[in-house]
């Protein structure tokens, strides 16, 4: 008479664990960047806001606002945001720059440590007279792989 088996041996469940082990090895790193790209969602947020505004700025007046303008946009300190400023290069260019809290204890993104700074770029001296805007410029400090996929 021959005995059916029954359940799993020793060596299959080593290797289940293994193989769990792996993949477990592989998705957390992947998952931990995620959380911080997704943290950056509201310094995006107020930095798109501040881009509406010196647009809207630009359009009704023909010109950029003065640098360290504070009747432009909100450039004060929330949530994960520490501060976002405008500095005029010229006529028709300047950049919004976005310091991003890295504070734990009042909900700031800790993983980006020094690298906290996201600079967006905006140029009016073209053609249609619209304000154009590149993310990522020189002042950039916020490390590529956390960057959201329009700001690399």
């Amino acid at each position: 008479m021959k005995r059916v088996q029954q359940g799993f041996t020793l060596i299959e469940l080593m290797i289940v664990i293994a193989i769990v082990g792996i993949l477990a090895a592989v998705a957390l790193p992947a998952y931990q960047d995620y959380t911080v790209r997704a943290k950056l969602s509201e310094p995006m947020a107020r930095a798109s806001e501040a881009k509406t505004s010196v647009a809207e700025y630009f359009a009704s007046k023909g010109f950029l606002p003065t640098n360290g303008s504070t009747d432009v946009f909100n450039t004060s300190a929330a949530g994960k945001v520490e501060s976002v400023s405008w500095t005029r290069t010229n006529v028709s260019n300047g950049s919004i720059n976005v310091v991003i809290n890295t504070v734990a204890r009042t909900s700031g993104i800790v993983e980006l440590g020094g690298n906290n700074t996201l600079t967006f770029v905006g140029n009016a001296a073209n053609a249609s007279g619209v304000m154009v805007w590149t993310c990522g410029g020189t002042g950039t400090t916020v490390v590529p792989k956390y960057r959201p996929g329009s700001c690399k």
